[in-house]
Order: structure tokens, then sequence, then C-alpha cells
């Protein structure tokens, strides 16, 4: 069976659809919801159907994955529009019983979903359905979906009373419903050895490239699908830096780093460049925000080009940007999260926390302006920023620009994207394995300003024109970067290296770089954290940053003063909830 269209990745008849509310609910299915895996798992056709089913299916958690990582986090707040379940996830009260904001059936689903595909996949290269080429394609991926479902219902679910989340690699129950010898029976693993569990499952996988099989990798109404798919090495970076082992996330990030071999994709491809042109034009700005040559300290010159990331499809800048996205189809799965942040044709549910407000006000740019183009900045040449504020009331924008430029809610204009993966966030997890690798200025550099920047030191007995050993790190992979740029007449002449465009993240919003004052390891990983909220904010990062570095110093405050300060902004007992978020047991959700 066929999905009608791939932006909509709809469910498959073959994968059994689970609706359920307890633990032993997760496990249920209905007899008439099944089909015979010999009907629908025949040929390679049939399974990269299935393939679009589970991405169909991973769609259904768009919404909750942001607000479990950013409500709960210090970044979003509730309006006085948002009900009781949400109110609950906001201010870390116990969750309602019929809270299905905070129930794991969804990410249940998929696991036992992805589970029975894989399982479906080996009976099919078993039986010379599939060739060896085709299974570690496709059941690579469907592991890393998996893996990566598994990691959010650790952040959010691990039930302490049970010792974590059920580690789960094989179907479980077709059709009735699961016995209670069977929930008994699984094993039950917490955040670290879950990680553990995830890291050596994705290491062994047998492909980790992009799919190149054309039945999957296509252009449907103008999407390239290869974004469509998880980037297995941006998730095996991410374990490892979840397990510390800085060395190889920080290996597998500066793969994706140097993914371009040839053309402009050399230079451009995930690594921050900066503003090919000298009016910010939107074509070759690459996302640089800043102000119009010969007035940089006018405000009425300024040009927010950032934003643009989130607005635009398909472009050279977008596909420079972005490792991970997936798409709402505005026929048949408008976009969820209207209704989440709109005021026009949305519910108004959630806004910026006003400490995140407060956070991109307090930056300090090149000019010495105040404000951050990556929040809410008034310019007349582009968009607003993470944010815009509508008749006094902040409005996030991140996963709305499409409703918002339209300006109108017909069906044919609630098109959207669920933005996961990008190179802002794959610089600044660079940097944060970089500098707990020891490699401080490198974490440095690309955090702030840029590579060529911050090695701009030559050869003392060079010739003063010889450039040969400038603006390179002269360092080992994974921090082997080469800036080095020349005109003519320098030597050698005409040189253009990968790196010489590199901006830094910062730089690229026209940001000063932050100053570094004592430990140089604790300092610029707090100057990371921050970083995030300000690059990262409403996307789905911040819950997971703040306990990964909360476990790695075994500081539970790192979270509660975090959250904390989020309700004591807005007028709410923050010291309590920072009390009891102080016991980590209390940072995780009931998981029935």
């Amino acid at each position: 069976m066929r999905p009608t269209r791939l932006l909509t990745f709809p469910v498959v008849a073959a994968i059994t659809l689970l609706s359920c509310l307890s633990c032993g609910d997760l496990l249920r299915t209905g007899a008439d919801e099944v089909l015979l895996a010999d009907e629908v798992y025949r040929n390679k056709e049939d399974a990269d159907a299935a393939i679009r089913g589970i991405y169909g299916q991973l769609m259904d958690v768009a919404t909750q994955y942001v607000v479990l990582n950013e409500l709960r986090a210090d970044l979003m707040d509730v309006t006085n529009n948002a009900g009781l379940s949400l109110m609950e996830l906001s201010w870390h009260m116990p969750v309602s019983h019929n809270n299905e904001w905070a129930s794991p059936r969804r990410f249940f689903s998929l696991i036992n979903n992805c589970n029975d595909v894989l399982e479906n996949f080996r009976i099919m290269y078993k039986e010379n359905r599939l060739t060896r080429e085709q299974y570690n394609m496709r059941y690579s991926d469907i592991v890393a979906v998996r893996s990566w479902v598994y990691l959010q219902m650790a952040l959010h679910f691990a039930d302490a009373t049970r010792g974590g989340v059920p580690w789960i690699t094989k179907p479980l129950g077709d059709t009735g419903e699961a016995s209670a010898e069977t929930l008994t029976g699984l094993q039950y693993l917490d955040l670290p050895v879950l990680v553990d569990s995830l890291l050596a499952t994705m290491e062994s996988i047998p492909f980790k490239d992009h799919y190149s099989d054309g039945g999957l990798i296509t252009t449907i109404d103008g999407y390239e699908s290869r974004l469509m798919y998880i980037d297995k090495e941006y998730l095996l970076g991410e374990l490892n830096l979840w397990k510390g082992n800085y060395l190889r996330a920080a290996q597998y990030f500066k793969n994706i780093m140097e993914r371009g071999q040839s053309g402009n994709d050399q230079y451009d491809l995930y690594k921050m460049v900066y503003d090919a042109s000298a009016t910010l034009d939107q074509t070759s700005c690459r996302f640089n925000s800043g102000y119009l040559r010969y007035y940089g300290n006018d405000r009425q010159s300024a040009k927010n080009m950032w934003p643009y990331m989130f607005y635009e499809t398909q472009t050279a800048n977008y596909l420079y940007e972005w490792i991970w996205v997936l798409y709402f189809d505005p026929l048949s799965e408008p976009n969820s999260f209207i209704g989440l942040f709109a005021k026009d044709g949305g519910s108004y549910l959630l806004k910026p926390s006003a400490l995140a407000m407060e956070k991109w006000d307090s930056q300090v740019q090149n000019n010495s302006f105040r404000g951050d183009f990556r929040g809410y900045y008034d310019n007349l040449y582009g968009l607003p920023g993470s944010y815009v504020v509508e008749n006094g009331d902040p409005v996030i924008l991140k996963h709305i620009y499409n409703h918002y430029i339209d300006g109108h809610t017909t069906i044919t204009q609630r098109a959207g994207k669920w933005h996961l993966w990008r190179a802002g966030g794959l610089h600044l997890r660079y940097s944060e394995a970089a500098n707990r690798n020891g490699q401080h200025r490198v974490a440095y550099a690309i955090m702030n300003n840029g590579i060529g920047a911050n090695y701009p030191g030559a050869d003392p007995d060079a010739p003063a024109n010889d450039f040969t050993l400038r603006s390179q790190t002269l360092l080992p992979f994974p921090y082997d970067f080469d800036a080095r740029t020349t005109s003519l007449a320098q030597l050698p002449p005409n040189l253009r290296m990968p790196w010489h465009r590199n901006t830094g993240v910062r730089n690229r919003v026209s940001l000063q770089r932050n100053s570094v004052e004592g430990d140089s390891l604790t300092v610029i990983e707090n100057q990371i954290l921050e970083e995030c909220a300000l690059e990262l904010a409403f996307e789905g990062q911040r819950w997971g940053d703040l306990v990964r570095i909360a476990l790695r110093r075994n500081d539970p405050a790192m979270l509660a003063d975090a959250i904390a300060a989020k309700l004591n902004r807005a007028g709410h007992d923050g010291e309590g909830v920072r009390t009891r978020l102080m016991d980590r047991k209390n940072w995780f959700l009931p998981l029935e």
C-alpha cells in the first residue's frame, strides 16, 4: 500500500496504530487494524511505504516534542488561554491522569511500530525480498528513528519507581492486550543506561550515510526528501555527547560540517558563513543579520535575515542550514503548531517566557546596540525574529512563519515545517564536545566569530605576504580547520580554503564575542549553554541541554535554578519549584 503524498507520510496499514493511555494499554492493538505481513511487505516499494508510515506517525509527536522540551524548561511559558494540562508542565506541578501532553503513548506507539517494521525487514532480507544494500539502508534508518524516540522517552518519562523506561526491541502484541506478566518482565533502563544501549545499537548499524535509493530520495512538490530522514551521524554525535565521549562526538559533528566537497558546497554547506554581499541581500545573505553598508550605526538600516531560515524553503541558503526537517501538508495535515502559538487563526496557548526575552534584550551588538536579531528586533528590511509582539502580546514565530507572513488562515495557507536539526545547533554541539575535550580555543571560535578571526597568526619567519600558515588550527581531526584566503598578489595566490567564510554563531547576527575569564572549560560551557538558549529557543532542544549539563556536573541546581528563574519572572513560586527540582526524581513525568 502506498501513501498518496510524500509530504504527509501517511501511516500505512502495515503499521499497527495504538490508541492507549496506560502502560498496559500502550501495547494494545485491535485485530481489525492489522494486515498480515505477507500482504504489505512484498517488495522494496512496500518497505519504502512502511518507512514513510513511520515518518508519518513521527509527525504526530511534533507538538508534544516541542511542548515537553520547551515548556518544561525556561524559555517558554503559558498564556492566559492555556488550560491546566499545559500549566502543570510549565509550573512542574503533579500532572493529571488525563493530561495528554504528559502521556507517553505516542512515543511507545512509535517504538513498537519501529520494532514491527524492523522485524519484517529482517524477514524480507532473509527471504530475498530485499538485497543486502536495500536492507542495510532501511534497517539503519528505522533503528535511528527508534533510538531518537527512545532518547526523548528517557528525557521525560524515566520513571523512578520502575527504574527508567522499558527497553523493547521486539514488537509486542499484534492483537489483543499485553499481559501483566509481559509488562513485569520488561527491562527498565534509566537515562544514563539507556544512552549506553542506544549508543551501542547505533554504532553497530550497517549504514550511517544518507539514502542513495531513488525510491526514497526524490523531490515532491518542490521539497527535497533527503532532509526529511533522520541524520544518523548527528544522532551519534548527540549520543556520544550524552555519554561523555567528547572526541567521538566531535568527530561525528565534524563529518557533517565538512560534507560539502565541491563548488560553493565546500565553503557554505553547514559552515555558518558570512554574508556574501555588501547589502545583506536575501539570496546571498546566508541568514546573516546586521546593518546596511555605510549605515552600520543607524537602527533604520537594520536587516534581520536570520529568521528567513524558518520561512524559506529549498533555497540554497536553506539547504546549507537545515539537516532534518519534516513538512506539514496544508491540504491533508495542516500545521499543528498554529493552534499552539498563533493569535490569528490559533488559540495562542504558549508564548516566550519573560526570562527568554530578557536574555535576547541583554545582548550587545558589534556596534554597541542592545538586542539580539534572534529574539524580537524591529527592522524595516527583514523579519522580526523568533517572536513578534502583536497588540502587546509576544507571539512565537519559529514554527508558524509561513502562516504569519501570509496573514490569513485559509487551508491553503496553513503549511508549515517541523524544524529539528540545523547548522546553528550543529556548531554549538560541536563546540560543547570540543570544549570538554580540551579544545577551548576551537570551541570559542566556532561559537563566537569564526576560525579565521581566532587563528590569525603566521609563521614569524615567513615573508610578510606569505599566508601559508595563517588562519589554520594546525590540529589533528576533528579540530583541523583551514580558513586561509588570499588575493592574487599574496602567496600563495587566490587561495580559498574550506573554512575561509566561517563567521561564527554570534557573529552571524552581529553580536560581540564573549570574554573568557577564569576556568576556560566551565566559563565556555556556560556560554555555550546560554548561546543555545539564544540560537535554538523553542526548537525542542532546551530541556535536554539543561538535563545533560546538570547530570554531567552532578549539579541539579543547574536545571532547578533555570526553571525557578522563569517562574519568578512570571510571578509564580519559583523557589518552591526549585526545591522540588533539586531532587532528580522530580525531573521526570510518571510513566503511567
